[in-house]
């Protein structure tokens, strides 16, 4: 009986630091700017502080409208933006998401219709391009090239 105690006890640490580890982590999280998403991109949390960040890092603003549900959002971020060669490129950009359905975010936006839309914008929130729709990492990377060869 003694020994089911003793690895019970065991577990009960494990689980215990184990916790008090990713509390922590999540601290550290929620202090950056920046979130990362389960696909392992860096979301900025809110488009506010994705501007004034883009202004700090001179850096061009992304910005992908989504929407609950939406199942080419998901395919867009599982399967091209989380892509190696395209998340390298997405360095360049400040990333935030826009809720379709949240009032005041989508009311910072250009009139769209579906998503996912991503709105390619300057710090200053000058309007380069727009992108809607679902694209391949090649066909992403090589929009990329178009648009920043102008």
């Amino acid at each position: 009986m003694k020994k089911i105690w003793f690895k019970m006890g065991v577990i009960t640490t494990i689980l215990f630091l184990f916790t008090a580890c990713s509390t922590e982590q999540k601290s550290q999280k929620a202090q950056s700017s920046a979130e990362v998403d389960k696909y392992g991109i860096p979301w900025v949390k809110d488009l506010e502080t994705a501007f004034k960040k883009a202004k700090e890092e001179n850096k061009n603003v992304i910005i992908m409208a989504v929407s609950v549900g939406c199942g080419w959002c998901k395919k867009m971020k599982q399967r091209t933006l989380s892509n190696p060669t395209v998340a390298k490129r997405l360095e360049k950009y400040i990333l935030v998401q826009a809720d379709r359905e949240t009032p005041s975010q989508r009311e910072q936006l250009p009139p769209f219709k579906h998503v996912p839309i991503l709105f390619f914008m300057t710090p200053q929130k000058e309007m380069i391009d727009n992108m809607r729709g679902y694209y391949t990492a090649e066909d992403f990377i090589e929009y990329l090239n178009e648009i920043e060869d102008v």
